[in-house]
């Protein structure tokens, strides 16, 4: 008989629990990314090399496309394009020749990521290394993001992971 109350409370104790913990779990808000227009992008640039960010990098998007990646880098700034669907592969040249008119060094690599087509088993990742001060990177940025991606200051962009 004793047993049978224990092991009752302890079922009820275990019931209470398991509610109380879905109920705050449901009452979490989702998290949503954080927008931004180019003229904030420098403060973020700060946050990053401030280590106030989850990672040492954080990338700006409108649509999906037009994704570029600030990589902290020993305290500089350079800037990354992974090349994840069919959509972003015509802007691949336009960013090397870009690169090569500003003499930034670009280097191809990847993180292993799989992209969204055919063909390829890792995701092809453009680095340019700019080894830029938060002026500089926020300036060579708000430029990649005109000229190649043809957006302007009136866009908003996801501030991304």
């Amino acid at each position: 008989m004793k047993i049978r109350i224990i092991i009752g409370v302890l079922c009820v104790i275990g019931i209470v629990y398991f509610v109380s913990r879905n109920n705050n779990g449901n009452n979490q808000k989702t998290q949503v990314a954080k927008q931004i227009q180019l003229e904030e992008l420098e403060s973020v640039i700060t946050k990053l090399l401030d280590g106030k960010l989850k990672y040492d990098f954080f990338g700006i998007t409108s649509d999906g496309i037009d994704c570029i990646y600030f990589v902290n880098n020993k305290g500089e700034i350079d800037i990354e394009f992974e090349v994840m669907t069919n959509e972003q592969k015509p802007y691949v040249e336009k960013l090397i020749s870009f690169a090569k008119n500003k003499n930034y060094q670009v280097i191809k690599m990847s993180y292993g990521n799989k992209p969204l087509y055919s063909g390829l088993k890792e995701a092809p990742v453009y680095k340019l290394e700019l080894n830029a001060d938060k002026f500089q990177a926020t300036e060579i940025g708000k430029e990649i993001i005109k000229k190649i991606f043809n957006k302007n200051g009136e866009t908003k962009f996801d501030v991304v992971p």
